[in-house]
């Protein structure tokens, strides 16, 4: 008994279906493979603390891609420098990835004075830490104030007023009112006497 040629004609059809199923299926190995460099893995180097131009050398001869996330003020590290990294050094991860880094701008931010009169040095002391400020000298003097009180604030000589533009980390001094001894206080008083009956 002969085939027929509509059975002949289903062969084909179904046999010309497989071999392009797996061609298909062929390509679609090899170019995911290629894709993804499948087995391929660079550890990343450590590029903190470097300039941005070494570090981006640095990472085009490992496959690896430089992209600045952000940028901050790093009183220790030169302008231009990257102060962190991500993914961090020694982490496994495919060609071609990208390395977001942050950098150090050398730009001095400005920050505002604080209020330090009134309050105790003590309180003065953490106002200008979390103000970005830094306590320099501390006098302390007779005053009638409450002792231990900040009764002057001082930058570079010079009073300065709550609220004053300076550039972070800058160095305030402060004056401190100091308990009074008896002998300071009996002055104060024949002083004020004597006064009253000048009147």
């Amino acid at each position: 008994m002969k085939n027929s040629p509509s059975g002949n004609t289903w062969l084909k059809t179904i046999l010309l279906a497989a071999i392009v199923l797996a061609v298909y299926l062929f390509l679609s190995m090899v170019l995911t493979s290629w894709y993804t460099r499948h087995g391929q893995s660079i550890k990343v180097p450590k590029v903190s603390g470097m300039s941005i131009d070494n570090a981006t050398d640095i990472l085009d001869d490992n496959d690896l891609e430089l992209v600045i996330m952000d940028s901050v003020y790093n009183e220790d590290m030169k302008p231009n420098t990257i102060v962190e990294q991500d993914p961090k050094p020694d982490l496994s991860v495919k060609p071609g990835r990208k390395i977001y880094v942050t950098v150090n701008t050398g730009i001095i931010p400005k920050v505002k004075m604080p209020k330090l009169i009134n309050g105790s040095s003590n309180l003065a002391k953490v106002l200008l830490q979390n103000s970005g400020l830094k306590l320099g000298r501390v006098d302390s003097v007779n005053s009638t104030f409450g002792p231990g009180l900040v009764i002057s604030q001082k930058f570079k000589g010079h009073d300065i007023a709550p609220n004053t533009q300076l550039e972070k980390g800058a160095i305030i001094d402060i004056v401190v009112s100091k308990k009074m001894s008896l002998a300071d206080t009996n002055t104060i008083d024949a002083t004020v006497y004597e006064t009253n009956e000048g009147l």
